[in-house]
């Protein structure tokens, strides 16, 4: 997609809309940029607005300005999601592989928490974008192209399991609405092949969450090798695909799946599981209701003073946060996030750099049906010194 096909009345709203957003931070200012926000919303001013500036709320909330450098994925990640980048489309645009039907969700599942699966996918989504950013010869056609991604989803394999596992759904709906708000326009086209029949009661569960766009770029085919490798060549020159999937690409060693590149997935090992439920020594427990809160309230008197907090829940997610009283008002220091801590124990800390009262917040307003029992331990210690000030500084 290219600026020069837009029209004089949609680039006067772009220098308008460019204008608009004078007081905002953004870490890309280019026309390809901006353009996008306005295509996702119609180029309606007011609501491209106001999507550009909920996702740079997010962005911030979440830190993924530096979440390539800083996100560590979990072993188990590393290793069983099949997913990875393989080359480009005909369009210069990056090419992925997603060996979805090889993944074993519910075992990725028990050995990771959802977020991080879901930074994980976020964070393949921003490598994508940071790879077209610094090799702008290889991926972008001019400065006024707008740059997308081609995915492949290769659904052999996929099974029940898939549809079944509640997390494995929970996170797939999540993954699709993080990346309508906050992703407009960097998908160019998806394939997904070797679809089975049970494909469609997935597809069914998370096309009510993708916008009309986003659809009209979702290629189906089933198992007809020959009909899907034709499409996909069609838009893939040969040597930018692995032989598997119709091209000539291969390992090094002469594999044809390009395992360097996209894991095969698999059977995750049960060592990796976590170990039963979390211990629930030296912690006390608080029922939260369906569809209500509880606050905790900490006092800390000196500043450098460490806020630490260790806690799961007996079924279930909840949703937590840490904010500091001022005036009246809770000003948020750890922004609310759902945290799935039933499998395993969620802990972390902070540097407290103001005195005052600390609330955290334990919130269940999302569950209508069911309470929540949760075991936690908070508490307030001294700091320890610190080298050159940074020792403490948000873990969370």
């Amino acid at each position: 997609m290219d600026l020069n096909q837009f029209s004089d009345k949609q680039r006067a709203l772009l220098k308008q809309f460019r204008e608009e957003l004078e007081d905002c931070q953004l870490s890309d200012s280019e026309d390809a940029y901006l353009i996008r926000w306005l295509i996702a919303r119609d180029f309606d001013l007011g609501r491209a607005g106001k999507m550009l500036r909920n996702s740079l709320d997010w962005r911030r909330k979440y830190k993924i300005g530096t979440l390539i450098d800083d996100f560590k994925p979990p072993e188990v990640l590393a290793k069983y999601f099949p997913a990875g980048f393989v080359g480009r489309d005909k369009f210069l645009n990056p090419l992925w592989v997603i060996r979805y039907g090889r993944a074993d969700m519910k075992g990725i599942l028990r050995s990771t928490k959802k977020r991080d699966y879901v930074m994980k996918v976020i964070h393949l989504v921003e490598s994508s974008i940071a790879l077209v950013e610094s090799n702008p010869e290889k991926y972008k056609r001019s400065p006024d192209a707008i740059v997308q991604s081609t995915i492949i989803f290769d659904m052999e394999g996929f099974s029940m399991q898939h549809i079944t596992n509640k997390q494995a759904m929970e996170s797939a709906v999540k993954l699709v609405q993080i990346y309508e708000a906050n992703y407009p326009e960097y998908l160019h086209r998806v394939f997904v092949i070797n679809a089975p029949t049970i494909f469609s009661i997935g597809f069914s569960m998370i096309k009510p969450f993708l916008n009309e766009r986003t659809r009209n770029k979702i290629q189906i085919y089933g198992h007809d090798a020959q009909q899907w490798k034709e499409a996909i060549l069609s838009e893939v020159n040969a040597e930018e695909l692995p032989v598997a999937y119709g091209g000539s690409l291969t390992d090094p060693d002469g594999n044809p799946n390009c395992v360097t590149m996209v894991n095969l997935g698999g059977e995750v090992p049960k060592s990796y599981y976590f170990a039963g439920k979390p211990d629930t020594a030296n912690k006390k427990s608080l029922t939260v209701s369906s569809g209500s809160k509880e606050q905790l309230e900490f006092p800390v008197t000196q500043v450098g003073s460490v806020l630490k907090w260790n806690f799961h829940s007996e079924e279930g997610d909840i949703t937590f946060a840490i904010y500091r009283k001022k005036e009246g008002e809770l000003i948020p220091v750890i922004f609310y996030d759902r945290v799935d801590c039933d499998m395993s124990t969620e802990e972390g800390e902070i540097r407290c750099d103001e005195n005052g009262v600390y609330v955290v917040e334990f919130d269940n307003n999302f569950s209508y049906l069911r309470s929540k029992k949760i075991w936690y331990s908070v508490k307030v210690e001294l700091a320890s010194p610190m080298k050159n000030g940074t020792d403490l500084d948000n873990l969370y």
